[in-house]
């Protein structure tokens, strides 16, 4: 109860303050349209991902890998808030969900409730995939209404709590609000990261900025992990205020300067840069895209792989005219006992594959802090 207390106090601190827009389902699988929450990674990792109800956005609270805490708000005033709480809870750890849970811990759960205000009313619902959900309502007229859903996954709990809107003139919470709590709940994805890992990505036909290392005289193989840019939502660049969190992946930014960038992008903290691309937002750290990792795999590097490099090994400049390696060249540099050894930055690589999935091309590019 004195979890719920807290996430309350905050709801009501953020009811009317400015909004950063940022990008879990029992089916994991990630909508691209969704946006992403944050990652946490106690009881495996996972990236958390959800659907917005129509009109609101996600104001950052607290983001680490043990904790993700947001409130979903809308610009109208007379709207409900929600705030959303995902942490480990070591009590639970070996719980896949609260479905698994017999009568006498679900009696437990409630007790936290009821000890506290014997007024709350317990009920049972489930998502729309059906997965169980402990609902606590406050609608006694004289205390403050909420309703507080509860659920588990994989050891983690899972708590979303619905208040009234700050400027609405019935505080009274209504069915329609609570079946969009649920929807919501439905909509929410964990995603395991790394969930492509080895070889089950499909690489054929593909180029994947990637690092490489480990390479494997016998098998003649290397690793490579395979790594994607974070986008963010185009709305974004215009809701974005000083004093805002920015979630982008794993990247938790707090916004002390804000300026108007090139073609509609803007500038944070003068050194992260946002640049609208079409329908998504691409995030620059240091002038290279930011990126995160997508898989990790194995690769088999075949005598016809050429290395096509960009960049001059000795001073890290960009070369006027790239100087392509054989595969036993880019071997050596990779295990870096060439008899001259030129040094191999791995972290900007492409790697390109053909469409039977093999391996044809590494490029290493420039990058300023080469």
């Amino acid at each position: 109860m004195k979890k719920l207390l807290a996430i309350l106090m905050s709801l009501m601190l953020l009811m009317g303050c400015g909004i950063a827009e940022t990008a879990i389902t029992d089916d994991m699988v990630a909508d691209p349209g969704k946006v992403s929450l944050g990652t946490i990674s106690i009881n495996g990792a996972f990236n958390l991902v959800c659907g917005l109800p129509e009109g609101y956005r996600v104001q950052p609270i607290k983001i680490s890998s043990e904790l993700i805490q947001a409130a979903i708000i809308s610009n109208d005033p007379e709207a409900p808030v929600m705030q959303l709480s995902v942490a480990f809870d070591e009590t639970y750890s070996d719980v896949m969900r609260m479905n698994d849970l017999d009568d006498e811990a679900m009696a437990l759960l409630e007790s936290t409730f009821t000890a506290t205000d014997p007024t709350v009313e317990i009920s049972e619902g489930e998502t729309g995939l059906g997965t169980r959900l402990m609902i606590a309502k406050q609608t006694d007229p004289d205390k403050f209404n909420y309703i507080d859903f509860l659920s588990i996954y994989q050891g983690y709990f899972i708590e979303f709590v619905l208040v009234p809107g700050q400027g609405a003139a019935d505080k009274t919470l209504t069915e329609d609000q609570l079946r969009m709590c649920i929807t919501f709940l439905t909509d929410l994805d964990f995603v395991p990261v790394g969930a492509a890992a080895g070889n089950q990505v499909n690489v054929a036909g593909k180029t994947f900025v990637a690092n490489l290392s480990e390479y494997d005289e016998e098998a003649g193989t290397m690793k490579a992990v395979l790594r994607e840019p974070v986008t963010l939502d185009p709305g974004v660049l215009t809701d974005l205020k000083v004093g805002d969190t920015l979630i982008a992946g794993e990247q938790s930014i707090l916004i002390e300067t804000i300026e108007t960038y090139d073609e509609g992008g803007v500038l944070i903290n003068d050194e992260v840069e946002l640049r609208p691309d079409g329908d998504v937002v691409r995030m620059y750290m240091y002038e290279a895209e930011y990126m995160e990792t997508l898989a990790e795999i194995t690769v088999k590097v075949p005598d016809t792989a050429v290395f096509v490099d960009e960049i001059d090994p000795e001073t890290g400049d960009m070369l006027e005219t790239p100087v392509t390696h054989t595969a036993a060249e880019f071997i050596a540099m990779l295990s870096g006992d060439a008899e001259t050894d030129p040094g191999f930055a791995t972290e900007n690589t492409e790697i390109t594959f053909d469409d039977a999935g093999e391996l044809t091309q590494v490029r290493r590019f420039y990058v300023p802090w080469q």
